[in-house]
């Protein structure tokens, strides 16, 4: 039983530089900008072809969705039951910014979380794609060093990172499950408004976080095909 996360000096210049010599025109040189162009066309085949083998796949009917839909809002969807009892309940939603192309479907909102004396927010992001293979953007994604590297998470979706941001008092659970990918990023909503000191927010045990995260993050993506 997961109890709720604890409140817990003056050198000379050197002489100017002689101009680098000029290589004088040739004429009938080959405009490299063609060579370019033709390479990028050539690419572009390969990647279609690519697509196209991959949208067919062996039925013809384009990649097996699993029966993830283009849900407009997935802040609504989101019962969030775990996430709700540790951090006060499920607040206000935005309105999702949504893109709906053949391709590519994705809709990001955000949730507040009546935490007191700070309330949170979680970023809900969901996106279906249509058309391509997502596991080779997703994994790249999660590995790179310039984002932080997330650690491994089982027992939600097909591949689950989950990236401490700051000793559990942020966390990001990214999801790949077939052609969604969603992700559920928590953390504290910090206001100021020059009136003194501003209560700071509770620590929280990141154990008992990751568990809600991934509790939720699962009952979103079953939301999410129905």
């Amino acid at each position: 039983m997961i109890s709720e996360p604890e409140l817990v000096g003056g050198a000379e210049f050197p002489a100017a530089l002689e101009p680098l010599p000029v290589e004088p025109k040739r004429p009938g040189p080959r405009r490299p900008w063609l060579w370019a162009l033709g390479g990028a066309v050539a690419a572009s085949a390969v990647w279609a072809g690519g697509l196209v083998a991959y949208d067919r796949g062996e039925s013809g009917a384009g990649p097996d969705l699993r029966g993830y839909r283009a849900e407009e809002d997935p802040c609504r969807k989101a019962r969030l039951p775990g996430l709700s009892s540790a951090f006060g309940g499920k607040g206000e939603t935005t309105n999702p910014l949504v893109l709906d192309h053949p391709a590519l479907f994705r809709a990001e909102c955000v949730v507040t979380l009546d935490a007191k004396p700070v309330p949170y927010q979680l970023n809900v992001s969901y996106t279906l794609h249509r058309a391509t293979d997502p596991r080779p953007e997703f994994e790249a994604r999660m590995n790179d060093p310039f984002q932080g590297i997330g650690d491994r998470v089982s027992g939600v979706g097909e591949i689950g990172y989950l990236k401490d941001n700051n000793d559990g008092g942020e966390m990001e659970l990214h999801v790949l499950d077939g052609q969604a990918v969603v992700q559920l990023g928590l953390s504290p909503v910090l206001t100021y408004d020059g009136e003194g000191p501003q209560p700071e927010p509770p620590r929280l045990d990141p154990a008992a976080t990751r568990t809600y995260l991934v509790e939720d993050m699962n009952e979103l993506l079953a939301a999410l095909r129905t």
